[in-house]
């Protein structure tokens, strides 16, 4: 079990070659648990390859306590679980590729 920050949404996020930020956020049904994911967007702006975008999915884990408290810098946070198992993200994996077709990269935290 650990806490995990939720990203603000549509909050512009510079780094290194680019920008990208959070475009939405949802929990999904699995095995009778809850499996938190974000959905972002990525430009790639100042690269060797020239510039380019894409779209993306974070999977934090299996929700333990939905949005459970807020810390000390107005952050809120949830209470999630790891997704180690490759055979589970394997199924989620396909579910969201199914459900956000154009999202190319999909990544467990």
């Amino acid at each position: 079990m650990s806490e995990y920050i939720h990203p603000e949404m549509n909050k512009r996020v510079e780094f290194f070659g680019g920008v990208y930020s959070f475009i939405e956020e949802g929990k999904l049904a699995y095995r009778g648990k809850e499996v938190l994911y974000s959905l972002g967007l990525a430009n790639i702006e100042a690269s060797c390859c020239g510039m380019r975008g894409y779209a993306f999915i974070k999977v934090p884990g299996y929700v333990l306590s939905w949005k459970k408290r807020i810390d000390e810098h107005g952050r809120v946070l949830s209470e999630i679980e790891e997704i180690a198992d490759e055979e589970s993200q394997g199924a989620i994996r396909k579910i969201l590729e199914e459900k956000f077709p154009g999202f190319s990269q999909i990544e467990f935290l």
